[in-house]
Formats: C-alpha cells, sequence, structure tokens
C-alpha cells in the first residue's frame, strides 16, 4: 500500500511501516500508484482523522480527469496531466502524446501522490529515497535536482509537478525536427508531399497539447491564489511555483509557434502548388496561341467544298506553308512581346 517516506529539514527516511501519527517535526509522503487503486484511503483518512469527499474520490479513480485543483476539508485535491512515457511517434511517424494524471492530495503534515507506475519523475525521487540513510545536507540538496530539500508538502509537491512539467519541455526537440522535416518536404517542388495524415494530426495534437498547458496552468493557478488567500505562500514556495508556472507558459507558447509553423508551411504548399499549376497553365497558352492560326489554315483546306481558292494553284501549297510561317512568326513575336511586357508574370 504505497511507499511512506519521513522528510525532515536535514534528514529523509524511509518509513518500513505505516505511521500510527503525524509527525511533529517535518511531514510525510505516500506514494502510491495508480494499479493500486483506493487500497490507500483509508489508512489516510484514519491518519488524518477525516472523511475524503466522495466527489473528489470519484476524481481519484477517473484517469481521464484534466488538470484541476479543488479544495476539501482538511485537505486540498491537485491534479496535473503528466507526459506518459511511450514514444512520441509511432512506426508511421504520426505524433501522438499520451498523457495520464498524477493526483495529490495535499495536508499540512501530510503529501500524498496517486501516480502512473512508470513515472520517470517518481523514479528518481524514490531512487534517492530508497538509498541507504541517512542523508547529508549535500545530498538532500541533490534530491530531484532541486535547489533546496523540501520544507513542507506543498514545496515538494510543487517541485514534482515542475519537474513532470519539465518532461513537456523535453519533447520540443523531438517535435520540431519532424515539424521541420515535414515543412521541408511541403517546400520542395521535386518531391511529393506524401504524409498528410500525419501532418494534420500532428497539428491536432499540437492543439490538445496547447489544452492540457493551460489545464495546468490554471489548476496552478488556482492553488497559488489558494495558498495566498490562506497566507501560505511562504518565499520559496512562491519562487517554485513563479517558475513552474512560467515554464507552462513556455510550453503554451512553444505549441502555438509549432502549430503556426506548421499552418504556415501547409499555406506555402498550396500556394507553390498553386504557382507551379499557373505557370503551366501559362506554357500551354502560349502553345495553344502558337498552333491556333496553323490549325486554322489546315481547318480552311479540309472543308468539303467543291471550289476553294488556292486549291487548283500550282502554288497553292507553297503559299499556304507561308501563310502559316508569317502567322507562327507574328504568333510567337506576341508571345514574347507579352512576356516582355510581364502580363505573364515573369521577371
Amino acid at each position: 500500500m504505497g511507499i511512506w517516506t519521513h522528510l525532515e529539514p536535514h534528514n529523509i527516511r524511509k518509513l518500513d511501516d505505516a505511521p500510527t501519527g503525524l509527525p511533529d517535526k517535518g511531514f510525510l509522503w505516500l506514494d502510491t500508484q495508480l494499479d493500486e487503486e483506493l487500497v490507500w484511503v483509508p489508512a489516510v483518512e484514519a491518519l488524518l482523522a477525516l472523511k475524503l469527499d466522495e466527489l473528489h474520490l470519484e476524481d481519484l479513480g477517473n484517469t481521464f480527469h484534466p488538470s484541476h485543483f479543488d479544495i476539501g476539508d482538511g485537505y486540498n485535491i491537485l491534479i496535473i496531466r503528466s507526459l506518459s512515457s511511450k514514444p512520441l511517434f509511432d512506426e508511421n511517424n504520426r505524433l501522438s502524446i499520451k498523457t495520464r494524471p498524477v493526483f495529490f492530495v495535499i495536508t499540512p503534515k501530510l503529501l500524498v501522490t496517486f501516480r502512473p507506475k512508470d513515472s520517470r519523475t517518481f523514479a528518481m525521487a524514490r531512487k534517492f529515497v530508497d538509498s541507504a540513510p541517512p542523508k547529508t545536507p549535500d545530498e538532500i540538496e541533490t534530491f530531484l535536482k532541486f535547489k533546496r530539500p523540501p520544507a513542507s508538502t506543498d514545496e515538494l509537491m510543487i517541485q514534482l509537478v515542475s519537474n513532470l512539467v519539465d518532461r513537456f519541455m523535453e519533447t520540443r526537440i523531438e517535435i520540431s525536427e519532424q515539424l521541420d522535416r515535414w515543412q521541408r518536404d511541403l517546400l520542395n517542388p521535386r518531391k511529393r508531399f506524401q504524409d498528410w495524415n500525419a501532418l494534420l494530426a500532428a497539428r491536432n495534437e499540437m492543439n490538445r497539447l496547447e489544452s492540457v498547458a493551460q489545464d495546468q496552468r490554471d489548476a496552478l493557478t488556482d492553488w497559488q491564489d489558494d495558498q495566498e488567500r490562506e497566507g501560505r505562500m511562504a518565499a520559496s514556495l512562491q519562487v517554485n511555483a513563479r517558475d513552474t508556472l512560467e515554464h507552462l507558459e513556455r510550453v503554451v507558447s512553444l505549441t502555438r509557434r509549432l502549430g503556426a509553423n506548421t499552418e504556415t508551411a501547409v499555406q506555402l504548399h498550396f500556394s507553390a502548388t498553386a504557382h507551379k499549376t499557373n505557370e503551366i497553365v501559362t506554357v500551354l497558352t502560349m502553345l495553344t496561341a502558337l498552333f491556333m492560326p496553323l490549325t486554322l489554315i489546315s481547318g480552311i483546306f479540309g472543308m468539303n467544298f467543291g471550289k476553294i481558292p488556292l486549291l487548283e494553284n500550282p502554288n497553292g501549297f507553297w503559299i499556304t506553308i507561308g501563310l502559316m510561317g508569317v502567322s507562327s512568326v507574328i504568333s510567337l513575336a506576341l508571345i514574347f512581346w507579352i512576356k516582355g511586357r510581364n502580363h505573364l508574370g515573369k521577371p
């Protein structure tokens, strides 16, 4: 039923058994996994001497719940959707950003984390806690690469959330590289672009990622407002919260920029295609203008009349060839004159 940890300013200690009471110094951290379901709830309720709201219990069991913050009777609930450990792109180069929820039950003396089993952030934390105690102050400062050890449940929570948010920032390189390849293919006139489904799926995933980041930002903003309203926002906690919110703003800006770049590449592709089509139509128009008088002359002599001028003339053939030649020269001259006047869009 989860892993219990006792955190003090200069000591972090894993507990072998569930505690029977809340500590006088420091605070407790219960780390549980989603596949354990809610078996930890009775022990937490007994330890805190309170009952978790039924609606909150329903939220804790909902793996599709968006990021959200809510206030309970003696506790707070924070839900943050984190990035899945699955690859961003499948074998068909389709972008698929999978997220799953991390639930935090926050009280002054106890933090409960209810999270996916394969979370990299929590694996780092567990590896540190499970190593041989006691911890020196220098070792504690390396906890999850934090600048300082967490002094409260809220501070541990915001530091964990900050690491979860940073995972979204790490995706920007892989996504940007794939979008750059698509953009180059879109603008390559010698290559026909084939990945339309993958590109459209990526654009939809960018919109979804932006929505996820906005929900995270709103949830953390609600939590921050509650902290300030209750007067519990310490200076160090405020710095960490502001830093995390700034990271979320960067994620939102990144997704918007990548989405805009993708949309621009698509528009440029269609513009280039339209330009190429116009050039083909221009060439066909010039050929039509060149052969139209020749077709007219040959069509006249193809009429089924008994008497046609020049038909019985010994020089009729050469006269007709001459007329065709003159009309061709006139047509070519007219084409080059129009081209020189830039009526065909050429420099």
